[in-house]
């Protein structure tokens, strides 16, 4: 008994670290607007998710990923490390992206994309799962108070 459940812990433990060892986050528009898709493990075709050639911005919030221009993890690839890429435009993967996959962390890649925000500026990007609601504004008028009661 004892020992099965040794081996049922050390299996969960496993699990758990495979998963939180890479995740990294699509964005259909620039400066991470749109739909997201959030990917913990390798994805070999985009289309599934509705995600092939619509990538603008994307949030690699832990390990490193290839992205590919092809399904199959062919074409064009690029390595992406952690940070958020407000912008594709200029590595020319922005909306180009078809595949992509955890990369090695002990191997340094000749095509690896440096990110130009280190850390993930979750200012202004929509969150996997998050519920967006979108009100009409009939009329807006402003609101005076003590600084500490703000809205």
């Amino acid at each position: 008994m004892k020992r099965q459940f040794k081996a049922a812990l050390a299996v969960s433990a496993f699990i758990i670290a495979t998963q939180a060892a890479a995740q990294i986050t699509f964005y259909e528009g620039e400066n991470f607007r749109g739909r997201a898709f959030t990917a913990d493990k390798q994805v070999r075709n985009l289309e599934r998710s509705g995600f092939n050639d619509r990538s603008s911005s994307i949030v690699v919030d832990r390990g490193r990923w290839e992205v590919c221009a092809d399904a199959n993890f062919r074409g064009r690839c690029a390595v992406l490390r952690r940070g958020s890429y407000d912008t594709l435009a200029a590595s020319g993967l922005g909306n180009a992206i078809s595949s992509v996959r955890p990369a090695d962390s002990r191997r340094q890649y000749d095509n690896e994309v440096a990110a130009p925000m280190e850390t993930p500026n979750y200012a202004w990007r929509r969150r996997a799962n998050e519920r967006v609601y979108e009100a009409p504004v009939t009329s807006v008028h402003a609101v005076m108070g003590p600084p500490t009661e703000r809205c």
